[in-house]
């Protein structure tokens, strides 16, 4: 029995969709979190609770304040940030299970 090995396309996208999530979350958190040490209008508890809610609900907390959040990032930046980077894993997964390298 000999065992067929990935080529290097397939390891290539199975690294990008494993690290990229890692990576996603790192943006993402940042973002909010340095959003939210710039508004001076929000009060301590609203700053506490949305700050505990990006580490508490890792990817969703994150999400959730820059949408709803009346986070002040330019909604430019705000959409190649999320929008960017949710795309570009979404292709990486479909070319890794076109290619049979991710399931």
């Amino acid at each position: 029995m000999n065992p067929t090995l990935p080529s290097n396309a397939q390891m290539l996208l199975a690294l990008y969709a494993y690290l990229l999530p890692l990576l996603l979350y790192v943006v993402w958190s940042t973002l909010a979190l340095w959003d939210l040490g710039r508004r001076e209008t929000l009060s301590n508890g609203a700053a506490w609770g949305w700050a505990l809610a990006v580490y508490l609900l890792p990817f969703i907390g994150a999400l959730v304040y820059l949408f709803f959040g009346a986070a002040r990032v330019a909604p430019r930046t705000r959409l190649v940030a999320v929008g960017g980077g949710a795309a570009i894993y979404v292709i990486a997964l479909l070319l890794g299970a076109g290619l049979g390298g991710i399931s």
